[in-house]
């Protein structure tokens, strides 16, 4: 299983950037060519909202569909995978106040369909390509929010 933690401090406050990640529309401007979200479930956003993904990494594409089970408003909501999908994973939202706005962690686990070859791959490819398309959906989210 692979895990991949990325955080950025944003000059906001937690309220505008916590409406502005559950917002599908603008996830997918700062997720371009990454990651793209539908919602699945009617608003608002809470435990049980359900969402169909498409993600890149690695250069192959995974297509699933996620479930909020956690949801505290303006800090925190988590999401994991559910359905027939190969593809596994838990999603973690985080916000935390800062002196000049919030801290947004984005934490993903995650656990790829391949045998042990495919592990290799994942550490050498699919889990760094992970990790740089967090971090620039972070950086975005940032850039958005502080413009």
């Amino acid at each position: 299983m692979g895990k991949v933690t990325k955080s950025t401090e944003i000059e906001a406050s937690p309220e505008k950037v916590f409406a502005f990640i559950l917002d599908s529309k603008k996830l997918n401007e700062i997720s371009k060519g990454n990651l793209e979200m539908e919602p699945t479930s009617k608003e608002p956003v809470g435990v049980g909202s359900t969402s169909h993904w498409v993600a890149t990494a690695g250069g192959n594409q995974q297509e699933f569909d996620m479930e909020v089970t956690e949801f505290v408003k303006n800090k925190k909501f988590v999401a994991r995978t559910i359905g027939a999908s190969k593809f596994k994973s838990t999603m973690l939202f985080t916000l935390e106040p800062t002196a000049k706005g919030a801290k947004l962690t984005c934490s993903m686990d995650y656990e790829l369909p391949y045998s042990v070859l495919g592990k290799l791959v994942d550490k050498l490819k699919v889990g760094k390509d992970m990790e740089k398309n967090i971090g620039a959906m972070l950086e975005k989210a940032k850039k958005a929010l502080e413009a």
